[in-house]
């Protein structure tokens, strides 16, 4: 059997408390929900634009994708690697690359990002904080996990 080569560094990153303001809320109607989506979606570009100048490299959608009704927005950056997010509540985001240095300069970037984005608070410090590089030896965030998170909050 052939063994493939492997090497992945990402950047995990979840919004436990929803202080992201493209985090997509649960709404009771249709007409709600399109609404929210909207709104959630405008914020979700804001954050794109400054993630993007302070990551210094452009970054393109690639689309969204709705998995097992979960709502999957991703990126592709310019250099390399790409960024997905889910954006029901909790928000998880994960970006992904080969080389270490690409992974460190998006994750100074994604926290400079969301101290622009947030209001300062102690719970937005202990979010950023959390936010570190890891590799493929380390444990991602898998749905799994995302889902049990999710019916404990």
């Amino acid at each position: 059997m052939y063994n493939m080569k492997t090497k992945h560094i990402f950047v995990p990153a979840l919004d436990v408390e929803g202080l992201l303001p493209f985090a997509v809320n649960k709404t009771k109607t249709l007409k709600d929900n399109i609404a929210e989506q909207e709104r959630a979606r405008k914020e979700l570009i804001l954050f794109i634009d400054k993630l993007e100048k302070n990551y210094k490299e452009t970054i393109y959608y690639m689309g969204m994708d709705i998995i097992e009704a979960k709502t999957y927005e991703r990126f592709i950056f310019e250099k390399g690697g790409f960024f997905e997010m889910m954006t029901e509540s909790p928000l998880a985001m994960n970006a992904h690359f080969v080389h270490d240095k690409r992974a460190e300069k998006f994750c100074n970037a994604l926290k400079k990002t969301l101290k622009s984005v947030l209001n300062k608070s102690p719970v937005a410090d202990m979010f950023i904080s959390s936010i570190v590089v890891n590799s493929e030896h380390d444990e991602s965030l898998t749905y799994e996990k995302w889902d049990r998170m999710k019916s404990i909050k």
